[in-house]
């Protein structure tokens, strides 16, 4: 409609600068007014198109934006560990950043262009061959000519383009790792900041080098257009010049100027085609984040007692365990039976499946098989937010997000600031919080870089404490402490989880000589349960092994 209104108004202008030639002044001015008239009245209706065609399409464009990037939210929200430890941030980042923006603004102006310029060269291309009759059917093996240069220099741009945003992911990927562990790189010496250095240096170049064959293949396009162009506008000129006194001069200026048109916007529309193209990558790109795998259910109403869990029992029965799908079993048929408010150390050589527990206990990844009970409740049937907020961990390196204590603590609010001075008191750092100024209020920057690593764990320590669970884990969480730390954080548990089930992780084994018992692993099986004075009575095993290496031997037999 728009360009149908474009068209008649040119014609209407054509014509009434014809009359001009052919009618004397008095009745070329009598008619000017009715002429003025209709020529406004077609410009303004063409006007009208062309807001309500930019509203349409924006108002298209931004509704599949939002649905894309609330599905891509949604689902990676829901998504297991296991893609986001396959899937580096880089990459993730790129749907976020370079691949929205490609959806929200380029694709919404590209659709428009080109059916806006498809629309001009019908008309134009109706109406030159309407003027120039059959000399105009001279035009359309060029535009033959157009298509297949066109559909030549697409794939293979839409392609440099897909190579350029996957060198770029692994390009800032490597930054943002490098940027991450700047300290432990430096630390192995200069040898080995070269070695990032290298791999960085040949990473842009990997970048730049998609880059300059995606302009090159850019120019190739364009000297060809160029020339194809110049071949319209050539053809056009000469058939106006043969029929010169055959038109009136406003249909030959009409004419040109469409041939003009028609040139532009072929030569605009083939480069924004093959600009869509490569931007459709963009929204498949996001739309295969929008489909990954999610994790069970959050909440599985009436999969437990709304009292559950009443004890901090742990069952394993025959548990094996994968990270990934078709990778290799890291936990082999384990089983072993947790009673309420036992106390059990959790120790084995490095690899041997420590870690692996804790996530198959808050099943960060499926069980490959077996069953797991929490409770008495088989861990499978619930959903995995009930079950997680069943359990507290208190892990090696503990995240803190930016924000206020207060809402580290208690983020969902559902505990008076009284009760978070009296956990902050039992961990001892009641005087480190009063001396700020905004107290419970006070921030705590990324990664709480404004408290040390042992505050660090004390606050996980504080915001366990808070929730009072049943089962308590504590993955390697006196690694990095201190001595006074430790047994700081000792003492606590001894007295403030009294009546919860712990298990700990143990990277140093005097954190876990008072245990109950002592699960000792090797090769992603239990080898060893007992206590641990019977563990040393016996004379051999890996728990004796490890406790002669780090010299604990006479601490047990003191016991």
């Amino acid at each position: 409609a728009w360009q149908g209104l474009q068209v008649a108004s040119d014609l209407w202008l054509s014509s009434w600068t014809s009359t001009g030639s052919t009618t004397t002044s008095e009745e070329f001015q009598a008619s000017a007014e009715y002429n003025i008239s209709i020529y406004a009245l077609l410009a303004v209706s063409s006007s009208v198109m062309v807001v309500f065609r930019s509203l349409t399409v924006s108002w298209a464009g931004l509704r599949a934006s939002k649905k894309l990037f609330d599905g891509l939210c949604q689902s990676l929200l829901g998504a297991p560990m296991r893609f986001f430890d396959v899937n580096p941030l880089g990459r993730i980042l790129n749907r976020f950043g370079g691949d929205m923006n490609q959806v929200d603004s380029n694709i919404p102006r590209s659709v428009s262009f080109v059916f806006s310029s498809l629309f001009v060269l019908l008309f134009s291309f109706g109406t030159t061959i309407f003027v120039i009759k059959s000399m105009g059917l001279v035009l359309l093996p060029l535009v033959y000519i157009y298509y297949k240069v066109g559909s030549v220099f697409v794939q293979p741009a839409r392609e440099l383009v897909r190579l350029s945003k996957t060198t770029r992911s692994t390009m800032v990927t490597h930054i943002s790792e490098s940027i991450d562990g700047a300290v432990l790189v430096r630390a192995f010496g200069p040898k080995q900041v070269r070695r990032f250095e290298r791999r960085h240096h040949a990473n842009v170049d990997l970048n730049n080098e998609t880059n300059f064959c995606s302009d090159l293949a850019g120019q190739w396009f364009a000297f060809r257009i160029q020339m194809i162009s110049a071949s319209i506008l050539l053809v056009t000129t000469l058939a106006l010049v043969y029929m010169r006194n055959y038109l009136t001069a406003g249909l030959i200026g009409l004419v040109f100027n469409y041939s003009l048109q028609i040139t532009n916007h072929l030569e605009g529309m083939v480069w924004v085609w093959s600009s869509l193209e490569t931007a459709m990558v963009a929204p498949e790109r996001v739309a295969e984040y929008t489909n990954v795998e999610q994790e069970a259910p959050r909440v599985i109403p009436g999969s437990a007692p709304s009292s559950w869990p009443q004890d901090g029992s742990v069952r394993f029965d025959r548990v094996s365990f994968r990270y990934k799908p078709n990778d290799p079993l890291v936990l082999k048929d384990i089983s072993f039976d947790v009673k309420s408010g036992e106390k059990v150390g959790i120790v084995g050589r490095t690899g041997a499946g420590k870690s692996s527990l804790t996530m198959a206990l808050f099943r960060i990844n499926e069980l490959a098989s077996g069953t797991m009970k929490i409770g008495g409740v088989d861990a499978s049937s619930m959903g995995v937010k009930t079950l997680r907020e069943s359990m507290a961990i208190i892990p090696q390196n503990p995240i803190l997000f930016k924000g206020t204590l207060r809402t580290y603590l208690d983020p969902l609010d559902q505990y008076t600031d009284a009760e978070l001075w009296v956990v902050l008191a039992r961990v001892q750092l009641t005087g480190r919080i009063a001396a700020e100024t905004d107290k419970l209020q006070s921030v705590v920057e990324e990664n709480g870089e404004n408290y040390s690593v042992d505050e660090r764990q004390m606050l996980c320590m504080a915001r366990a404490l808070l929730r009072q669970c049943r089962i308590v884990v504590m993955d390697e969480a006196t690694a990095a402490m201190d001595h006074e730390t430790d047994q700081n954080l000792q003492r606590v548990i001894r007295d403030e989880f009294a009546g919860s089930t712990v298990l700990t992780i143990a990277h140093r084994l005097d954190t876990v000589l008072d245990a109950d018992r002592i699960m000792v692993f090797d090769q992603g099986r239990i080898v060893q349960c007992d206590a641990p004075g019977k563990l040393i009575q016996a004379g051999t095993g890996i728990f004796y092994d490890l406790c002669s290496e780090g010299g604990y031997l006479d601490k047990i037999v003191d016991a």
